[in-house]
């Protein structure tokens, strides 16, 4: 029965933004399959490309000015539009490229040559379980947006180092429960900018983060209210959002019972929730880091035939649409859009060597459904 309910109110099946992948994998595969002959050195890159071996090689520029009978900045000159050449000489450069299959400068080489690459890369842990996750794909979204209005690229870094040793114009780091991570001293050493979105406070980088502490306190001061005082909460792994949320419990509920940690699934939620419930703890309320194990803790509340909230209330955290689960989360509402566009804005300050302040965003209180009077 448990398998047959998880199976149909899966937060998960969600499409992810055609937005976010088209940046991510277009602009991904231009930076690792780009063939590029160029030699560059800069505090930020450090690599020779060299030409790929073959029988077959890539027209260049120079092959086209060669047949074009003009030299190679007028060739160049005719593709950029940056000064004027002469219709029957840019025709004539057009027809000699379209002959030799030439289709035009490589403006990723040619960025590189300027000391970047128009590449930003985001570190978002395993590639499998990166769109797992609903409150990481709004922001995903505003930040691919921001990039790609900028005309930046966006580059999906999973858990290999050599993502990291890319040419890569600045890096956004937004990995929940990872408080290390191998490339950080490779990119340090490079001069690579890095935003941090929600994670460890690294010396240099910039950092956006929500109000945890304050959204948390919230939610306690709204069960308070409500005659709580027996609560327990279900947390995420160890990470600066998990102590935040949790100081900001405990600033209301001190002596609140920790169920577990897990990361935000539904499945280890459910898990932790129902080894919990087993022991028939003497609690009124459990609050959740995430509106995803709110939403287990409910579901494990269900099974059990426990009335949520006449029972058991229960609080998530995030903010996150829930239409799956016929019942409205009190939670606390962080603003994705908001967050991803601090992001992206801050890794293109940093690109252009402009100051970018730390950003705190502000997070509300959303009362629902699933939070009522004390029973008892």
């Amino acid at each position: 029965m448990r398998e047959t309910q998880l199976a149909k109110t899966s937060p998960l099946r969600k499409n992810v933004s055609p937005t976010a992948l088209r940046a991510a994998v277009s602009w991904g595969t231009a930076l690792l399959g780009a063939r590029m002959i160029e030699s560059f050195r800069s505090n930020r890159f450090d690599a020779n490309l060299c030409p790929v071996s073959g029988s077959t090689r890539t027209p260049t520029l120079a092959d086209v000015a060669a047949a074009a009978g003009v030299s190679l900045s007028t060739a160049s000159l005719a593709f950029s539009g940056n000064k004027p050449v002469s219709g029957p000489t840019r025709e004539r450069v057009l027809a000699a490229a379209g002959s030799l299959g030439y289709t035009g400068p490589n403006p990723l080489a040619r960025n590189l040559r300027q000391g970047r690459s128009g590449v930003v890369g985001i570190a978002v842990g395993p590639l499998s379980t990166a769109f797992r996750d609903p409150a990481a794909l709004p922001m995903l979204d505003a930040v691919s947006e921001v990039l790609e209005a900028a005309g930046m690229g966006l580059l999906l870094m999973g858990d290999s180092v050599e993502h990291a040793r890319l040419p890569l114009d600045a890096v956004i780091y937004q990995v929940c429960g990872q408080e290390t991570w191998a490339a950080y001293d490779d990119l340090v050493a490079r001069d690579v900018p890095l935003v941090v979105v929600e994670g460890p406070a690294w010396p240099g980088a910039t950092f956006i983060d929500i109000d945890h502490r304050g959204g948390s306190a919230s939610v306690a001061r709204h069960l308070h209210d409500l005659g709580h005082r027996r609560v327990a909460t279900l947390t995420l792994q160890e990470s600066h959002p998990q102590r935040e949320r949790e100081a900001g419990l405990r600033e209301v509920f001190p002596d609140a019972v920790v169920v577990g940690r897990c990361v935000s699934d539904l499945t280890a939620a459910q898990d932790l929730a129902s080894a919990f419930l087993d022991g028939e703890p003497d609690v009124t309320a459990i609050v959740c880091q995430s509106d995803v194990q709110a939403a287990a803790v409910v579901l494990e509340a269900r099974r059990r035939d426990l009335d949520v909230p006449g029972d058991l209330s229960v609080a998530g955290f995030d903010g996150i649409d829930t239409p799956w689960l016929d019942l409205e989360l009190t939670t606390v509402v962080q603003p994705f859009a908001e967050k991803g566009r601090a992001t992206a804005g801050a890794a293109l300050a940093r690109v252009a060597d402009e100051p970018a302040a730390d950003v705190l965003l502000p997070v509300t209180l959303r009362v629902g459904r699933s939070t009522g009077r004390a029973s008892g």
